[in-house]
């Protein structure tokens, strides 16, 4: 019995605490971010990782966008409702409206920009911790059983009002992205 509840002392706690209202306050509070950014996808299929890296910029209240500079350059820009994606001199455009797996997505990544705790909570049961260091740890679980088919956590760490990495765990292997912000 000691064992289990140590066990469940180790574990994130829901969000609610005083950190994580912190948290989003102090990244609520960002109007305007660039960052760079190094990503690795890792596919059980394939040996070692996908390496890609490029720009991510952030401009509230819903302006997201990942600009891969490697190793194909394409642009990824998310405002509104809208995402559009420009790749190899071809571009498309989607409504969140109509595909809720990729708004749940994309608002796993802008409404931790935003420090929008409702909107992340209306899509994931999420957790917070803080391990003692000055950092802090949003785990998102999905909510929707379509998109936990898919993916199973998305975590996202950082320090003070700065993302320092998201992972996002997939059925199809993890993708890593550290992200360093630039003035």
């Amino acid at each position: 019995m000691r064992r289990r509840a140590l066990f469940l002392l180790a574990l994130p706690m829901p969000a609610r605490a005083a950190g994580v209202e912190d948290v989003m306050r102090g990244l609520a509070a960002v109007r305007e971010s660039r960052a760079v950014f190094r990503e690795t996808r890792a596919i059980p299929e394939l040996e070692g990782v996908l390496p890609s890296r490029g720009t991510l910029s952030w401009r509230a209240p819903d302006r997201v966008e990942k600009h891969t500079t490697e190793p194909v350059e394409e642009r990824l820009t998310v405002a509104g409702d809208t995402l559009t994606l420009e790749r190899r001199g071809t571009r498309q455009v989607l409504s969140l409206d109509a595909a809720p797996e990729v708004r749940a997505l994309v608002e796993a990544i802008r409404g931790t920009l935003a420090g929008d705790l409702p909107r992340l909570s209306s899509f994931y049961d999420v957790r917070f911790s803080e391990p003692g260091d000055g950092s802090w740890r949003i785990s998102l679980y999905p909510r929707s059983a379509r998109l936990a088919a898919a993916v199973q956590a998305i975590i996202i760490t950082g320090r003070g009002a700065q993302i320092g990495t998201v992972e996002t765990q997939e059925r199809g292997g993890i993708t890593s992205m550290s992200i360093e912000a630039r003035p």
